[in-house]
């Protein structure tokens, strides 16, 4: 069996990557920002309400308080880069395919009956394109 070129580029189809792209941001983003209020509204809170607080108490909160930013600054930003790399892998699993179906297709459809197509095994589209090939096998009496 031949060995499939591997894909150069990892923005193949930029608008559905781009997609996936904005949800994966999306469903960081938000509950991220949910709990941050959360958080910051609770110790804001108890913060505010100091005189039925402990002064021990309240200077017991103020260091938990920094080093919780310390590890949203810190964290929050590479957490964030590898999920959209995450989501780049991802996105680039369908949209490869994809982009190499809809050209394969173009070539069956300008008359070329005997091209077959192929994909890896990962491939998410791989199930499709068995199924495009056993058409073709049909149409030119090879079942």
């Amino acid at each position: 069996m031949a060995k499939l070129n591997r894909r150069k580029g990892y923005l193949i189809k930029s608008r559905l990557q781009s997609r996936y792209l904005r949800v994966i941001l999306l469903a960081i983003t938000l509950p991220t920002l949910l709990f941050s209020f959360c958080l910051y509204y609770l110790i804001f809170y108890l913060m505010a309400e100091q005189l039925g607080i402990p002064e021990s108490i309240a200077y017991n909160i103020l260091p938990v308080l920094r080093k919780i930013n310390i590890i949203l600054l810190c964290g929050m930003p590479i957490i964030v880069f590898l999920l959209i790399l995450w989501g780049l892998v991802i996105s680039h699993r369908i949209a490869g395919p994809e982009y190499r179906l809809e050209k394969e297709l173009e070539k069956i459809a300008q008359g070329d009956l005997s091209l077959r197509i192929k994909f890896r095994k990962k491939d998410e589209l791989a199930g499709i394109a068995r199924g495009i090939n056993k058409v073709l096998d049909k149409i030119q009496g090879k079942s």
